[in-house]
């Protein structure tokens, strides 16, 4: 290995150790991403349709990443009618970006 490949596979490893490796499963990734991208926040029957995931996968991956303050659920009146919207929070957006800068690093391992 050359200086430049022992630098991105220490940048590797070091930035593997700071994600929270409790959101690191591809649906809690993806609601994540989701819930970044659409700022108005989303049902959970848009999630499910998204996903395609059983509802208690969904419903346990909902309910961790709220637990760890990673989304926030909230009741909002539509149409006179109460709907459960989830939405990211500043937890989850910083934990989000380091999860986009660690894959940034593994592709640069491919380009090599």
């Amino acid at each position: 290995m050359n200086s430049n490949q022992e630098n991105i596979v220490k940048l590797l490893i070091e930035n593997s150790k700071k994600i929270n490796s409790r959101v690191f499963n591809l649906t809690k990734c993806i609601i994540l991403a989701l819930t970044l991208h659409i700022k108005d926040g989303l049902q959970y029957r848009e999630l499910k349709a998204l996903l395609n995931v059983s509802d208690g996968k969904l419903q346990a991956d909902l309910e961790n990443l709220r637990e760890m303050g990673y989304i926030q659920k909230i009741k909002v009146d539509l149409d006179n009618k109460k709907i459960t919207i989830y939405m990211i929070t500043d937890s989850g957006k910083n934990e989000i970006e380091k999860i986009g800068s660690w894959v940034e690093l593994i592709k640069k391992i491919g380009e090599k």
